[in-house]
């Protein structure tokens, strides 16, 4: 026996507006892969150093910035209208793996072509919007249950892109001066993103070794829809709520009743070498080894690797019960060393052993963080 199904035109007709009766823009995500390929003269080796030059800088460089789509888009006339530069995720470049096997098969395409050098790299992720008017909504006949009203979300979600990290007596320089590589206790921090704003924020600080994270109230003087700017805390307080070591920052927009998270960027925070004990000039043993004593700030955590880094050595910190702000380092067979510069490598990020000094101020090695071992 044989099943038939008959459906009406008119069913049909009513399935098909449906289909496209949309409340928002269809999106597609798209992975966008590439094949580079290096002419030149094989005697000088010319292919190999060209993508020797090409690895090198996509590697160094994988994310395709906003202000490079910017760029693009304002050069080529034909482009205007893109909003790529202002999509949700950055494209970023990545070597893509191809087998013997996939290689022999793209090649074959070009049959007329001989194979040459090349490499393959795949861009994600690229969003594509289909530009087509949502549908039109009916009136509004009651705002949420009862008419009492409803949760609204103002504006787009926070994003953060970057940390500038400064001394705070530069916080009004422009130019703004180069970021550190990392933080200190004081340092003054800029949070670069967008969509910041709102009638309160603050940040929050989570260390995987510590069980509350820090939250900081910023003042509406101190933060804009595209910056957020906070000087961390120095104090006795700070020593022994804070720890060396990586961070994650997140910042918390509140507008009206509602909160928003932001997404996290990562911030390490660096021990400060505050003294070096005895001061600066320390003998050796009849053995041969030298004791070093440093102060530091904030405390190191019982649980945290510190080691010490000068001349061609790497010393372990002794071992300590509780948290503490003094290490002590034993040197076997100790260097002799003239004013070698000295950093204390806690929870794998290192002290900053330079400091700006002059007018116009510059980087220079800090005298108190040298030490000569006779």
């Amino acid at each position: 026996m044989i099943n038939q199904q008959v459906v009406c035109p008119a069913t049909v007709a009513r399935l098909n507006s449906a289909q496209w009766d949309r409340n928002q823009r269809p999106q597609v995500a798209l992975d966008l892969h590439y094949l580079l390929s290096f002419f030149g003269s094989e005697n000088n080796l010319e292919p190999q150093r060209m993508l020797g030059a090409v690895v090198r800088d996509l590697h160094a460089r994988p994310i395709l910035t906003r202000q490079m789509i910017r760029d693009a888009v304002a050069s080529q006339s034909f482009l205007a209208g893109s909003d790529l530069a202002e999509a949700i995720e950055t494209v970023r470049f990545t070597p893509a793996s191809l087998t013997l096997e996939e290689l022999s098969k793209l090649w074959s395409v070009f049959f007329q072509t001989p194979h040459v050098l090349s490499v393959a790299y795949r861009g994600t992720l690229v969003l594509i919007e289909r530009q087509e008017n949502a549908q039109t909504g009916l009136p509004v006949l009651k705002r949420g249950k009862d008419d009492q009203g409803v949760d609204s979300v103002i504006g787009p979600f926070p994003i953060l892109e970057q940390i500038h990290v400064g001394d705070p007596q530069e916080a009004t320089t422009r130019p703004r001066p180069p970021s550190y590589p990392s933080a200190q206790l004081g340092a003054r921090l800029t949070l670069i993103g967008r969509h910041l704003g709102g009638d309160a924020v603050r940040l929050r600080f989570t260390h995987p070794r510590l069980a509350a994270a820090a939250e900081i109230n910023v003042p509406e003087t101190d933060r804009s829809s595209t910056e957020i700017s906070l000087t961390l805390p120095d104090d006795a307080a700070a020593q022994a709520q804070w720890a060396a070591g990586l961070y994650g920052v997140r910042a918390i927009i509140a507008r009206g009743e509602a909160e928003h998270a932001s997404n996290d960027l990562p911030l390490p925070l660096a021990p400060r070498l505050e003294a070096i004990r005895p001061a600066n000039t320390i003998g050796r043993d009849p053995d041969g080894s030298a004791r070093i004593n440093l102060a530091c700030a904030p405390n190191v955590l019982p649980d945290q690797p510190a080691s010490l880094l000068f001349a061609d050595r790497e010393v372990e910190s002794e071992t300590h019960a509780a948290a503490t702000d003094e290490l002590s380092f034993v040197v076997r067979s100790a260097p002799v060393v003239n004013d070698a510069v000295v950093r204390l490598r806690v929870e794998g990020v290192d002290s900053l052993p330079f400091e700006r000094a002059g007018d116009p101020p510059r980087l220079r090695f800090a005298e108190g963080q040298k030490v000569t071992i006779t």
